[in-house]
């Protein structure tokens, strides 16, 4: 089940909101958050939910021993169960795919046959986030079983994060602050991504995947202009869906910190990432780059910590060469920006000349289902004044309707916009007076009857980083 799903906005959502706000502010509420949690997943997983319990489990019974303990081993016993789960369901396949160290063909069925939990990733790394918050007594373990399950599992984030700590929302599990102006604007964050996952990146969807998955040699035009839809796909794709979570969250009355602020307004990598899906690399801030020692060691170790937490990030993000690559072409940029000295840089002239352009590179890196296809990217993008170079493929001709030529140009303007206007999203659920209450309710409902002209006839795609 996605938030985009008709099953979702008409039945879950309706149903789920109905018993726990009637539950509110008494003992049942939390139980009932968790029980929908559960049944979201379950929707979507089936047994492998079981996976999800387990996590929950260890990482509570983790919690009280860590915090009575307080030796380091007992903390690194419990961080290594959680992470060989991860590597066994997510890399299992691609070890054995990619390095045979058995010869064994039915040694390689088997692991091709294991199964990735949908949002293993994200639960995953909240629960290391609890361990080692815990060991740092930087929060109290939680003593209330349900209460943890509740923060763990909460289907907001369970999918796809915001990878939340739980030092940021267990007040809010605790007393929840449930009222018709954060249900308003809940309501409204909600409908503001879901309109972006809908008309915009999925709209241009069709042309990207034109790009990356028909094959043959890429010109040009189609490289650029295939890269630059997925550009415009995974920013609203993505943020559309962190909107969602947010404000489906705020209408139970947690608050989620924000997970982007105009990314593509960066001049520089390093800026895009102080930007971009704010909690995982606040994540690899806080957990990674600062242990190995941050910015308090020698010029050589830190560009030796910014490779190791980008390897990492690549590694988190999929078992595929190319996202791997990608990390490292990330952190290739950050270490010469740093060395440079224009990490911090925020000169509009190397937004244009320099991030966007490699961003948009990056981007086909990390969509390219293989370096095979990547490589066509690449030939095609660096070849200007090759034969026929500014051609376009019959199927992106095909896809480029005049409705994905409209959602293209609406999503290039906003974000070359970026940057001039403040975001939408977070003002939506701001107290307001009684004439920004009325213009939030007139936003929800012109969004919601436009979005729901596009949600009936074409159904529902999942959200790109489901598959993480």
């Amino acid at each position: 089940m996605v938030f985009s799903d008709q099953g979702f906005i008409f039945f879950f959502l309706p149903i789920t909101l109905a018993v726990c706000l009637t539950l509110r502010g008494t003992r049942a509420f939390n139980p009932a958050i968790l029980v929908a949690s559960l049944i979201f997943f379950y929707w979507e997983s089936g047994v492998l939910t079981l996976i999800l319990l387990f996590s929950i489990v260890l990482n509570y019974i983790g919690g009280l021993i860590i915090c009575r303990s307080r030796k380091k081993a007992v903390l690194v016993v419990f961080l290594l169960a959680n992470f060989a789960i991860l590597a066994y369901f997510k890399y299992t396949g691609f070890l054995l795919g990619n390095f045979d160290f058995f010869g064994n063909s039915s040694i390689r069925d088997f692991a091709g046959g294991i199964i990735l939990p949908i949002g293993i990733s994200f639960y995953t790394f909240q629960g290391v986030s609890y361990l080692i918050d815990v060991w740092r007594s930087d929060v109290e373990p939680e003593p209330n079983l349900v209460l943890y399950a509740a923060y763990q599992s909460f289907f907001p984030q369970i999918i796809a994060g915001p990878i939340v700590r739980y030092g940021d929302v267990y007040k809010c599990f605790r007393h929840p602050d449930v009222s018709a102006d954060h249900f308003a604007g809940g309501a409204a964050r909600f409908l503001h991504g879901l309109a972006k996952k809908v008309l915009i990146a999925d709209t241009v969807s069709v042309v990207a995947n034109a790009a990356f998955f028909s094959g043959g040699d890429m010109t040009f035009a189609s490289a650029w202009l295939g890269a630059l839809a997925f550009t415009v796909q995974i920013y609203f794709d993505f943020s559309g869906y962190s909107d969602m979570a947010i404000g489906l969250a705020l209408m139970f009355g947690v608050r989620f910190n924000e997970n982007f602020n105009h990314p593509y307004a960066a001049s520089t990598i390093t800026e895009f990432w102080r930007r971009w899906h704010i909690s995982l690399s606040t994540w690899f801030r806080e957990y990674l780059y600062i242990p190995l020692g941050g910015n308090r060691v020698n010029h050589t170790r830190i560009y030796f910590n910014l490779f190791i937490v980008f390897l990492a990030t690549g590694i988190w993000h999929g078992a595929a060469w190319p996202f791997l690559l990608w990390g490292l072409y990330h952190g290739g940029f950050l270490i010469v920006e740093r060395v440079l000295g224009i990490g911090g840089s925020t000169n509009p002239v190397l937004r244009f000349v320099y991030f966007l352009p490699a961003t948009i590179v990056g981007w086909a890196l990390f969509q390219a289902p293989d370096l095979a296809t990547f490589g066509r990217f690449i030939a095609g993008m660096f070849a200007p004044f090759s034969p026929g170079a500014f051609n376009l493929s019959d199927e992106m001709l095909l896809a480029f309707t005049p409705q994905a030529a409209l959602a293209f140009g609406i999503g290039i303007i906003a974000i070359l916009a970026q940057g001039k206007v403040p975001p939408l999203g977070p003002i939506l659920h701001k107290p307001g007076s009684i004439t920004q209450k009325a213009g939030r309710l007139a936003f929800i409902a012109v969004t919601a009857a436009v979005t729901s002209i596009f949600v009936f006839p074409q159904g529902f795609s999942p959200f790109l980083y489901f598959r993480f």
